[in-house]
């Protein structure tokens, strides 16, 4: 038998699994909604404009990661620490994740087998579970000194 002092008991496993499955759904919100704004923003630059693909690309990119950083930062993660901090580590995420979609966009399009737009919708595709993964271990880990 252990002693147990009161306020200092530690965290059961079965809550601990159910904060992490709300903090995965909450981003998988977050994700969903910078997801469509990316491929909204990037689907109509390349329907009703002439710009080019990877610069239709970056500005969804843009559109999303604002998005993205103020829903994580704000209801995923329950603004852990410093904003600055906290954008700079999702920003290097996000581009990371970027550079991936934009490989994956140059390699599709390069194929021909699929129109710009569908390829840039395949290639946003690969983004969210780079960024949870990055994002829950390190963008927005609150640092214990703070």
């Amino acid at each position: 038998m252990t002693l147990q002092v009161p306020g200092n008991t530690p965290p059961r496993s079965g809550s601990r699994t159910l904060k992490e499955l709300l903090i995965a759904a909450r981003f998988g919100v977050v994700g969903a909604a910078a997801t469509t704004l990316h491929i909204g923003v990037v689907w109509a630059l390349l329907t009703y404009s002439e710009l080019p693909a990877l610069l239709a690309n970056l500005a969804a990119f843009l559109c999303a990661f604002t998005l993205s950083f103020a829903g994580n930062y704000i209801w995923t993660f329950s603004a852990p620490g410093s904003p600055g901090r906290a954008m700079r580590r999702f920003f290097l995420i996000s581009m990371i994740a970027f550079i991936a979609n934009s490989t994956v966009l140059i390699t599709l399009l390069a194929s021909g087998r699929l129109s710009p737009p569908l390829a840039a919708v395949a290639s946003a595709a690969i983004v969210p579970g780079i960024s949870f993964i990055a994002s829950r271990l390190w963008g927005f880990r609150q640092e214990a000194h703070e």
